[in-house]
C-alpha cells in the first residue's frame, strides 16, 4: 500500500487550521492515516493547507462524463445530481467508477411530479415521473429505489402541482424505504407545503416572495437542509420572469440571509448544467456559489462547511467531509489559509480522490 506523507502543512479540522508536521494518507485508493505511518512518498506542504474534498450538492449533469474530471480538477470529490433522468444518472454512475480519480456520483434519477406540471422552473429537468395517487407514489418510489438505484428521492413541490396529500404520501413512501427526500421549491408557498409534508431537504430558495417566519422556525427545528443554488437562480430568474413577473433574485439572497441567521443547515450546490440560456459551469460554479453564499451572510468558515461537513452530515455520507483519520482521503491542498479569503479555491495546488492524485 502506498502512503503519502505531507510535511509542515496546515490542516483544516472543521473549525480552524492547525499546523501538522506530518500528515499521512493511503492511496490507490485509501483513507487518511495516523501521523506516525511510514511513508512511501513525501510532499512539502509548507505554506499550504489541506481541506476536505468539496461536495457539490446539486448538479444537473445529463449524460456528460467529461464533467467528472473537470469537477475533480476544481477540488470537487463528490457530486449529487437531482435533476437528470434515471437513465442518464445510471450512465454517469458507470462513468464515475471507470477511473479512480473521479468524483463520487450520487443521484435521485427522475423527479416525481404531478401529471400536468409545465412550470418554467422545471425546464432543466431531464425527466419527470408523474403520480396521481398515494398508491402510485409508493410504486414509483419503490421502483426508483429497487430498480433504478436512486440514492435519494426528488419531488417537485412548486405549484400548480402535487397537492399536500400526494406530497406527504411520497415522503412517507421514501422514508419507508430509508431514503431522504428532496423537494424542488422556488415559491414561498411551495416551501410551506414541503415543510409540512416532511421533506428532509429543500432546494433552491424562494424567488417569488419572503419566507413565513413560522416556516423558517420549522425548518430549523426539524433540521431540514437547504441547497440555495444561488448561481443558478441568478442566471435563471430573468427567464422565469417572462411568465412570473413577481420573481426576483433579491428574494433568494434574502431567504438565505434569513435562514442562515435563524440557524438553518445550508449546503452548497450549483445546479451546474450545460443548457444554453441558463448554463452554470461545472467546477468553477461551486467556487462562484461559495462567494455568493458569503454575500448572503455566511462567513468564509461557514461557506467551507457548506461544501464539506454540512452536506456529508445531511446526506448521510459518514466517510467524508472531514480531515480525520479513517475518513476517505478526499483532499484538496491550497496555498495559504483558506479561512482568510473565500477565493482560496483559485489557489489549489493538489487534489486527491480517495488518495489518488488528480491530474490538473
Amino acid at each position: 500500500m502506498s502512503i503519502v506523507m505531507v510535511k509542515n502543512v496546515g490542516v483544516f479540522d472543521g473549525s480552524s487550521v492547525k499546523n501538522h508536521q506530518h500528515f499521512a494518507f493511503a492511496g490507490n485508493p485509501g483513507n487518511i492515516l495516523s501521523a506516525d505511518s511510514d511513508p512511501t512518498s513525501t510532499i512539502d506542504g509548507t505554506g499550504c493547507t489541506v481541506i476536505p474534498g468539496l461536495i457539490d450538492a446539486k448538479i444537473d449533469s445529463g449524460v456528460s462524463p467529461e464533467i467528472l474530471p473537470l469537477c475533480s480538477a476544481f477540488g470537487i470529490t463528490t457530486v449529487i445530481d437531482s435533476s437528470s433522468s434515471c437513465a442518464a444518472s445510471q450512465a454517469m454512475r458507470t462513468a464515475a467508477t471507470d477511473e479512480p480519480a473521479l468524483p463520487s456520483f450520487l443521484a435521485t434519477g427522475s423527479a416525481i411530479s404531478s401529471k400536468n406540471t409545465s412550470l418554467p422552473t422545471t425546464s432543466n429537468y431531464g425527466g419527470l415521473e408523474t403520480i396521481t395517487s398515494a398508491d402510485e407514489a409508493e410504486r414509483v418510489v419503490e421502483n426508483k429505489i429497487s430498480t433504478q438505484r436512486a440514492d435519494y428521492v426528488k419531488v417537485i413541490a412548486d405549484q400548480p402541482g402535487l397537492d399536500s396529500n400526494l406530497l406527504s404520501a411520497t415522503v412517507r413512501a421514501a422514508h419507508h424505504h430509508g431514503k431522504l427526500v428532496i423537494a424542488h421549491a422556488t415559491q414561498a408557498r411551495a416551501y410551506a407545503l414541503a415543510v409540512d409534508a416532511g421533506f428532509d431537504i429543500i432546494s433552491p430558495v424562494p424567488v417569488d416572495g419572503t419566507l413565513d417566519p413560522e416556516v423558517v422556525q420549522k425548518i430549523v427545528a426539524r433540521g431540514i437542509g437547504i441547497i440555495p443554488t444561488l448561481c443558478f437562480l441568478k442566471k435563471s430568474v430573468g427567464l422565469w420572469r417572462i411568465q412570473n413577473p413577481e420573481y426576483d433574485f433579491s428574494y433568494a439572497i434574502s431567504a438565505v440571509r434569513t435562514l442562515h441567521h435563524a440557524g438553518a443547515i445550508i449546503c452548497a450546490g450549483t445546479s451546474a448544467n450545460s443548457s444554453t440560456d441558463i448554463s452554470v459551469p461545472f467546477g468553477q460554479g461551486l467556487h462562484d456559489e461559495l462567494h455568493l453564499l458569503t454575500t448572503a451572510g455566511l462567513s468564509t468558515l461557514e461557506a467551507i462547511r457548506a461544501a464539506t461537513s454540512q452536506p456529508t452530515a445531511l446526506f448521510g455520507l459518514r466517510d467524508r467531509g472531514l480531515v480525520k483519520a479513517g475518513y476517505r482521503a478526499d483532499l484538496v491542498m491550497v496555498d495559504g489559509n483558506p479561512l482568510d479569503d473565500i477565493n482560496f479555491l483559485s489557489k489549489i495546488r493538489r487534489v486527491w480522490v480517495q488518495g489518488v492524485a488528480v491530474n490538473r
